[in-house]
């Protein structure tokens, strides 16, 4: 990543962990306040479904998908180069690890397997047969795939960060106008991933907050373990 203090960083990553713990603490209706902006009764989450909607949601996974595959290969090739030290290989590696730690280890293999949480389409609030729970509770309402931190969510952080650590070498190899679309892209197209799953009902609010704030927080492990930036 560009130039970061890390223990500086990781402390302000704690304080706005402990601040969202307290505000869904205090306030756990937050999620359902803010997904019902999306509700319309009769009709559920009105922009599910949405050919437009889906195309841009499928647009970000895809792009993802394509990172997380293209961080791989520039693995292997920099491994049978013995160039995994250099730039390219550890910015490679760090991007690898991250989508592998954080949607695919953590999201997927754990919190979404086990925590529980219903939908927001499922529970009662919005016309289904599931029981509301706060995020920092697990519960039985979901059986797999669950709510409890958004998949698709925590992929969009790792995107973002993505953009944000390769930021140095596309800036060298950019021209300026391709440079600020990397950079208007690596901004819309996570914001656009965690924005639809909370309007299309798929996640709460909670669910794609901490699904940033856990992905950030293997980031910044991985920032102290694996360097990324350009040396000498």
């Amino acid at each position: 990543m560009p130039s970061l203090d890390n223990r500086r960083a990781g402390i302000r990553l704690a304080a706005a962990l402990a601040l969202a713990l307290a505000v869904f603490a205090i306030w756990p209706q937050l999620d359902i306040a803010v997904s019902s902006w999306f509700y319309r009764s009769g009709a559920g989450f009105w922009l599910a479904g949405d050919p437009w909607v889906e195309g841009l949601r499928n647009l970000v996974w895809n792009v993802s998908i394509l990172v997380f595959v293209a961080s791989a290969l520039v693995c292997v090739v920099a491994l049978v180069r013995r160039r995994a030290d250099s730039e390219t290989g550890r910015v490679a590696g760090f991007v690898f690890l991250l989508y592998l730690l954080g949607p695919i280890l953590l999201v997927d293999g754990i919190l979404k397997r086990f925590w529980g949480r219903a939908r927001p389409a499922t529970i009662t609030d919005f016309g289904g047969d599931r029981a509301f729970t706060p995020p920092w509770l697990p519960s039985d309402q979901c059986a797999s795939n669950c709510s409890f931190v958004s998949g698709e969510g925590s992929a969009a952080a790792a995107l973002a960060l993505s953009f944000l650590v390769c930021a140095p070498i596309a800036r060298r190899m950019l021209p300026r106008v391709a440079f600020r679309l990397y950079v208007v892209a690596g901004v819309l197209l996570p914001a656009a991933g965690l924005a639809l799953r909370v309007m299309t009902g798929r996640h709460f609010l909670s669910d794609t907050v901490f699904a940033v704030l856990f992905v950030s927080a293997i980031a910044l492990v991985l920032r102290r373990l694996l360097p990324t930036e350009r040396r000498g």
